[in-house]
């Protein structure tokens, strides 16, 4: 825990605290988006875990297809291979998350109980010991580094309390130490990543929104090179936190500014019908398209909704299928709507 340790002896440059400025007033609107994606609430959280799953999947490098990775995201499938069981488990971790973040406990036996989840039906995971030795005599005896776990998270939590370091330095910190003390025999990486999202989720809630993973994956380079650097001075109190700090502020800078574009959408599309408004994209999207397509227009959306529109408009000889299967694609019959938005949008035309 040297680096949560030695936390006072960080000073944060102009830089950074402006950015930091910026990113505690988007913090500062979590109530006003609580508020206004209330009524679909559920189909933002569905589609951010989907996206963190396949994300974290790409991340992991795991031995599935691509088609294999969104079947897991989006429904419940029966593991078949231990890749498939460790992305099943990190799913289940992902969905208790995202339902109660503000109930994770920042306790040893809480993040036991997801190292014991992780590894379902993959592979073992318990704490490693090491010889410790003993006051006064030459002796060791062998420790379990559950005690120093436990010692690492009343260092967070005390230091959390005390209100003297800003919050996104003490996550970084704290992952930092975590990264380096090799707490499990197996996977600290990916239960050092689980955690990091559980601290980020519980403090700021654009991650009910957004996924987190997705904008950790066009970072891991860069953050894989930042906790190599932090890592080079550990063990003598001095990690070079700097860089991972910044990439975390960075990236829920971009998380919040995401979120706000998709408020003023959502706003704007609350007072529509959102069938007309799916017709609406169909009529600007390409003749040939996909309900992926509309998905991403619209990820607020259910699928049932989607589906329903798109029959009507099929009913309506407005669109035909072409094939079948989740492949499968769509054209549209009528030409789009370019002209009438336009006529729409002439404030004085007759």
């Amino acid at each position: 825990m040297k680096a949560l340790a030695n936390i006072g002896r960080i000073q944060i440059s102009n830089e950074v605290m402006l950015l930091l400025l910026s990113l505690y007033e988007s913090k500062g609107k979590s109530f006003y988006y609580d508020d206004l994606f209330n009524r679909d609430v559920q189909a933002f959280e569905k589609k951010t875990i989907e996206i963190n799953l396949i994300s974290i999947a790409k991340h992991l490098d795991l031995s599935m297809t691509e088609a294999r990775i969104k079947l897991f995201a989006k429904k419940k499938m029966v593991p078949r291979t231990k890749d498939e069981h460790l992305l099943a488990n990190i799913k289940i971790s992902l969905l208790q998350l995202q339902s109660n973040p503000d109930e994770f406990e920042f306790l040893v036996n809480e993040i036991y109980n997801l190292a014991k989840l992780i590894s379902k039906d993959y592979e073992p995971i318990v704490f490693n010991t090491y010889d410790k030795a003993e006051d006064g005599l030459l002796k060791t005896k062998k420790a379990s580094k559950r005690e120093d776990l436990e010692q690492l998270l009343a260092l967070f939590q005390k230091s959390l309390r005390s209100n003297k370091h800003e919050l996104t330095q003490l996550i970084s910190n704290f992952y930092v130490d975590f990264m380096n003390m090799n707490i499990f025999t197996k996977h600290n990486d990916i239960i050092g990543m689980i955690v990091l999202y559980a601290l980020l989720l519980k403090h700021f809630n654009v991650f009910k929104y957004v996924s987190f993973y997705k904008y950790f994956l066009n970072i891991k380079q860069t953050w894989d090179q930042g906790l190599i650097t932090a890592n080079y001075y550990w063990s003598s109190g001095f990690a070079q936190t700097d860089m991972l700090n910044r990439l975390l502020v960075d990236l829920l800078i971009k998380a919040y500014e995401e979120v706000d574009i998709m408020s003023h959408e959502y706003e704007f599309e609350k007072n529509l019908n959102k069938s007309d408004n799916i017709e609406n994209s169909i009529l600007k999207l390409q003749e040939i398209f996909t309900k992926e397509d509309l998905r991403k227009r619209h990820p607020n959306v259910s699928d049932a909704t989607i589906d329903r529109t798109l029959k009507r408009l099929k009913d309506e000889n407005k669109i035909r299928p072409l094939g079948k299967g989740r492949g499968s694609k769509w054209q549209r019959i009528i030409k789009g709507n370019k002209k009438a938005l336009i006529e729409q949008l002439s404030l004085f035309g007759e």
